[in-house]
């Protein structure tokens, strides 16, 4: 068992569950900050561990956090992440094959969820990179895009007016245009691509270096250390002078977009 800290809270996992929350996730912050700032009820769906509703829930982007997954390992985690931090009162949680598991009284006013990125078109490749066991695809592995079309064409009975849907995904396994057809059926009004920017990017990795419990890359020790106004001045000579580990994950975050939709008022 591991545990990734956002300040004081631990948010317990197994390695195997980590879909990207504690990095990439992580992107979801200064996003949010940046475009939509405090919400009331944030919903993370597709959620393993909670880990990008956790952060959201730390850095006061919500008031409350409602999770669910399909898989009751993941589940499990963020219940013991809940009662070993004292969260009750702010985080309720569901088994739920994408949303059959929420009580019809549930309602969202931000939404948020890293889904699976990879259909039968684009998995083959991914596969060729990373081994493809049964825990990976379920992480991975969307046939026919059946459960991102179940997700649009329902989350509207579950939102406020003015609501905010944003689901993360990869250039590698998708496009936008595979998801506008289902999001526009399902009622929901499509804003458009968030993009991240290098702002973005430079925030999510400082959030994900010091809640890793592990040494990367031999800096984040040091990095865990430093103030973010040192840290940004760090970041900014690595890019000065071409870093390549920094120039790497930089070119890896930027193939993440964010799909933004909206509830109507």
């Amino acid at each position: 068992m591991r545990a990734f800290r956002i300040n004081e809270v631990k948010v317990f996992y197994d390695e195997e569950l980590d879909g990207g929350g504690t990095s990439f996730g992580q992107l979801y912050v200064p996003i949010i900050r940046r475009l939509i700032g405090r919400s009331k009820v944030c919903f993370e769906a597709f959620s393993g561990p909670a880990f990008i509703g956790f952060s959201l829930l730390v850095h006061g982007l919500c008031e409350e956090l409602v999770v669910a997954d399909i898989n009751p390992e993941a589940i499990n985690y963020v219940k013991l992440t809940v009662d070993e931090n004292k969260l009750r009162g702010n985080v309720r949680y569901y088994i739920s094959d994408v949303l059959d598991g929420i009580p019809e009284d549930e309602r969202f006013d931000l939404v948020v969820g890293n889904p699976p990125h990879f259909n039968e078109n684009t998995v083959r490749n991914y596969c060729r990179i990373v081994k493809c066991n049964e825990i990976e695809l379920l992480k991975s592995y969307d046939a026919g895009w059946n459960l991102h079309r179940r997700f649009y064409l329902n989350i509207h009975k579950y939102l406020n007016n003015g609501a905010n849907v944003i689901l993360v995904e990869n250039t590698e396994g998708s496009d936008v245009k595979d998801f506008v057809g289902m999001i526009n059926e399902g009622g929901l009004k499509y804003v458009g691509v968030i993009k991240p920017e290098l702002e973005d990017i430079m925030q999510a990795l400082y959030i994900s270096i010091r809640g890793w419990n592990v040494n990367r890359g031999g800096l984040s020790k040091i990095v865990k250390r430093l103030p973010y106004d040192a840290y940004k001045l760090a970041f900014t000579l690595g890019l000065n002078i071409r870093y390549k580990p920094l120039i790497d994950y930089i070119s890896s975050m930027s193939k993440f977009y964010f799909v933004w939709n909206r509830k109507s008022t």
